[in-house]
């Protein structure tokens, strides 16, 4: 126990992020999306943990979701989703270094997200065509690997489809894309041993959340409810990220 201390202020707030962790975990098992909420709270009180814990530990579970549903998994609509995840997250390399620190593409990502959810609310029926799904996964890239919340712009071009088909997709699509965001961000050496110490300490938590995230009741739930369920957590990521930009 002593050396959490080593990597986290207190005790207190190890367990807080423990929590967070939890959580983001259980809506990422049972939705697709929504682990990178927790990120909100870090920012605020630890902002050396984001994106680099929130993406190491993000690639953890959402492949390991991913793996306890591989059936259910849309193949083909990975070669897509990847390809635009390529270019969100090769994009973002030069705003690291050159815009870490301002706040104009966070109210940028959080008034586009606004938008989306507005236009969804009203009958909206975007469809997961080849093409929005390209560009949707570059969004997805581009935003995950700058601020660490990358799932709304894959939901919403998902709302519409099979509750079991787009969380399979979902967390594989994360899995891989969180996965190339990771070895981008240990080559610009955002990523260090400090962190990967972190992520195992808090490891235990992703466990827990995939563990209840998975539950029948929470699933039968997640099957009637999914395009609302969608909309409130995109709804939820837009406002953080605006506070974000102004705190």
């Amino acid at each position: 126990m002593s050396n959490i201390l080593i990597y986290f202020s207190s005790f207190e707030f190890y367990f807080f992020v423990f929590f967070l962790i939890i959580i983001g975990a259980i809506t990422q098992s049972a939705i697709g999306i929504g682990f990178g909420l927790p990120a909100c709270f870090l920012v605020l009180y630890e902002p050396s943990m984001v994106p680099s814990c929130i993406v190491l530990m993000g690639t953890f579970l959402a492949f390991s979701n991913a793996f306890l549903s591989f059936n259910d998994v849309i193949k083909k609509d990975l070669i897509y989703s990847f390809s635009g995840r390529i270019v969100g997250s090769l994009l973002s390399i030069p705003l690291l270094y050159l815009t870490l620190g301002t706040k104009n593409y966070l109210i940028f990502f959080g008034l586009l997200l606004l938008l989306a959810v507005f236009l969804s609310a009203k009958k909206w029926n975007v469809t997961a065509s080849k093409k929005n799904i390209t560009i949707a996964g570059a969004c997805s890239g581009l935003m995950g690997t700058l601020i660490g919340i990358g799932g709304p712009p894959m939901a919403i071009v998902y709302q519409n489809s099979t509750a079991k088909n787009v969380v399979a997709t979902l967390n594989m699509f994360f899995g891989i894309g969180a996965l190339f965001s990771v070895l981008l961000l240990v080559y610009i050496d955002l990523i260090n041993l400090r962190e990967v110490m972190r992520s195992l300490m808090l490891a235990p938590a992703l466990i827990i959340g995939i563990y209840f995230g998975r539950k029948k009741i929470i699933k039968n739930y997640v099957n009637i409810n999914l395009k609302k369920l969608v909309l409130i957590i995109c709804f939820l990521s837009a406002l953080i990220v605006l506070v974000q930009a102004f705190i």
